[in-house]
């Protein structure tokens, strides 16, 4: 095996064009590469760059792992590091072989039980609290298809795997092409009892050798009351390469600037404050319709996120991330949910646009049958408020928000935390939030705060109520 891997290297120096390219990143996969790691051609396209493969480990820490398509160690590695033990799987004799050398070289193959078999067929016989999915794609062609679909994975389609996989545990994680179908993932999610819902969570490493360095993007299925998850990971590519092929996203949400630019007259008017609403706009910003009268202008998410420096942020209503991004900036973490898909893609690629995407949880899922899961410091509340026509009303009564009256959103958000902030319209009845003060006990003495931002285009208002020091409302 050592002769065989010994001549590979040799020709990866360039000799061999569909390794090169990757034997370039060598370091990034392998951070002890010059230590005595060996790959096979298969494993230097499909293993998990080193910095992956350490996040995603670091959210399995203490458990039991079974890496079930484990090549040639790349997870495997990561997760002996951190986890209590890990089973790692592969049918190909080799593979495994490769795998020991590099746990040794790493120094964690004392804590890997290393197995040459079928995944499919040992599935019955293996016990663990976390599964780890990384089958084959089919080459690196897979990226050719404009919609990668499960039933292309190898050796069962993805619905099988994921099946067979519940059969051992419900904590689920899936490492998947970039291209993947979402609507077959959140398919997935429906397939267990009770239904998960999607989580997005994006990593992004940008290699200084190579400008196509992968990096990560994961969707990450979670149970309400507990921590089952299925994960998709796929490798990304670099922002500025990830933007220019976001075709099918730009279909959706049709939202470019050529068509909001004086053609669209219910945009055109928030159009021409686009730099209000994000000062990095022409850097890659998307929004879909809605979100260009919904998101919150820039300086005040950021005054309004200054309050909870430090703090866990759960963004409950999250919608194209402008909230999100600043919270991002000066939290500690951050949990952006919105039951659009193409709401929380949008907010992922606005997100990687400020570099804070790293510190975001985004979720796809109903944040009132999520709440008996969360936790965090602060809770920020900014539902719908049913469009535009809201200024419309000389008084805007609580019961108009969507998708629940003003008093359950709040209820639901005094189970998660006493810290609350909600995002209002500026015409709310002012009444009925004081009597949203006395919903807590004791009751909360309300404060008025006023900002206003004046430039050339506009005026804005921000006018903020905190109730004692927890429940903050602000108003546009």
């Amino acid at each position: 095996m050592k002769k065989e891997a010994e001549s590979l290297i040799e020709k990866e120096h360039g000799t061999n064009p569909k390794i090169s390219r990757y034997w370039i990143q060598r370091y990034d996969l392998f951070s002890k590469y010059d230590q005595g790691i060996e790959m096979d051609e298969e494993g230097w396209y499909s293993v998990t760059p080193e910095e992956i493969a350490i996040k995603q480990a670091e959210r399995c820490r203490g458990k039991v792992v079974i890496d079930c398509f484990s090549g040639v160690g790349g997870n495997t590695i990561q997760f002996a590091k951190v986890c209590s033990s890990v089973i790692a799987i592969d049918i190909d004799p080799m593979k495994i072989a490769l795998a020991m050398n590099n746990a040794k070289v790493y120094g964690v193959a004392n804590r890997i039980d290393f197995v040459t078999g079928d995944f499919m067929q040992l599935a019955p016989s293996l016990k663990g609290d976390v599964l780890f999915l990384s089958p084959p794609w089919g080459g690196p062609t897979y990226s050719k298809v404009e919609s990668y679909k499960l039933d292309m994975l190898l050796p069962r389609d993805g619905y099988s795997l994921f099946q067979t996989a519940l059969s051992i545990t419900p904590n689920i994680i899936m490492f998947l092409p970039k291209n993947i179908d979402l609507a077959q993932l959140e398919e997935l999610a429906c397939l267990s009892s009770p239904p998960l819902t999607l989580e997005l969570i994006p990593r992004i490493s940008i290699s200084r050798r190579i400008e196509s360095n992968p990096a990560l993007s994961s969707r990450t299925i979670r149970g309400v009351e507990r921590v089952d998850s299925l994960t998709h990971e796929s490798h990304n590519m670099t922002r500025s390469m990830k933007l220019k092929k976001r075709s099918r996203l730009k279909k959706e949400v049709k939202s470019t600037i050529e068509k909001d630019n004086g053609r669209r007259h219910k945009i055109t008017k928030y159009w021409i404050q686009r730099y209000d609403l994000f000062s990095r706009y022409d850097q890659g910003i998307e929004m879909d319709e809605e979100g260009w009268y919904s998101v919150t202008p820039e300086e005040i998410a950021i005054k309004q996120a200054q309050r909870y420096r430090g703090k866990v942020v759960i963004d409950c209503f999250s919608g194209v991330g402008g909230n999100t991004i600043q919270f991002a900036k000066v939290c500690s973490s951050v949990v952006a949910i919105d039951i659009d898909p193409v709401k929380v893609e949008l907010a992922m690629n606005n997100a990687m646009v400020y570099g804070v995407a790293n510190r975001v949880d985004f979720v796809i899922g109903d944040f009132i049958q999520l709440a008996p899961s969360l936790k965090g410091d602060v809770v920020f509340l900014s539902p719908p408020w049913g469009g535009p026509m809201y200024r419309d009303f000389e008084s805007y009564n609580l019961d108009m928000l969507q998708p629940r009256d003003g008093y359950s959103l709040f209820q639901i958000a005094q189970s998660i935390t006493p810290n609350i902030i909600m995002f209002l319209p500026r015409n709310v009845d002012l009444a009925q939030v004081e009597e949203l003060a006395w919903l807590s006990s004791p009751p909360l003495n309300l404060e008025v705060r006023r900002t206003v931002k004046k430039n050339t285009r506009r005026a804005n208002l921000l006018e903020t109520i905190v109730l004692s020091n927890l429940l903050c409302c602000a108003f546009r």
